[in-house]
């Protein structure tokens, strides 16, 4: 699976508890993705430069049911034009701050990217050129968590989350 994968979490052994919102209109959600909740409150991919609510771990339906995924695919969901006032499918999100993600980066990060802060390229990717000491979506902590020598890959948290008052924009 791309995109953002649960590895663990700062504060707890427990699994993450999720955070339901209404997927907009006509829109595809991946399992891995970076969701922000738009104006309207409900769930969208994450760009780059803005907050980010969460992460994506889970689609149902209204009564909170599993939904099947995008025929042909895995971890893909694309929900009908009338979404938000007819199925209202819903993306569960791992929103915690203390969540560390593992994510395979558009490039090769070093040891002095530790403790950096990173945009995305996608929903689903770290943009390793955005390399900032100041500013970013997610916080680099540590670099290989795979064990498999690709430099690449990287465990990340949110930095600049929706549900934070102070981020450092």
């Amino acid at each position: 699976m791309a995109g953002f994968q649960f590895r663990k979490s700062l504060v707890s052994s427990e699994e993450p508890a999720l955070v339901y919102f209404i997927i907009d209109n006509s829109d595809t959600i991946t399992i891995g993705d970076a969701i922000m909740v738009n104006t309207d409150g409900h769930a969208v991919v994450a760009t780059a430069g803005e907050e980010v609510a969460g992460i994506a771990a889970q689609v149902v339906d209204s009564n909170g049911k599993d939904i099947a995924p995008d025929s042909g695919t895995l971890n893909d969901y694309t929900v009908d034009a009338d979404n938000e006032t007819v199925d209202a499918y819903e993306v569960g999100i791992i929103m915690s701050k203390d969540i560390m993600f593992s994510n395979d980066s558009s490039g090769t990060l070093a040891a002095t990217n530790r403790m950096q802060f990173f945009d995305l390229t996608s929903e689903s990717q770290i943009d390793q050129s955005s390399a900032s000491d100041t500013a970013g979506q997610f916080q680099l902590i540590s670099l290989d968590p795979d064990g498999d020598a690709d430099a690449s890959k990287g465990l990340f948290k949110i930095a600049e989350s929706q549900f934070d008052a102070y981020v450092q924009q």
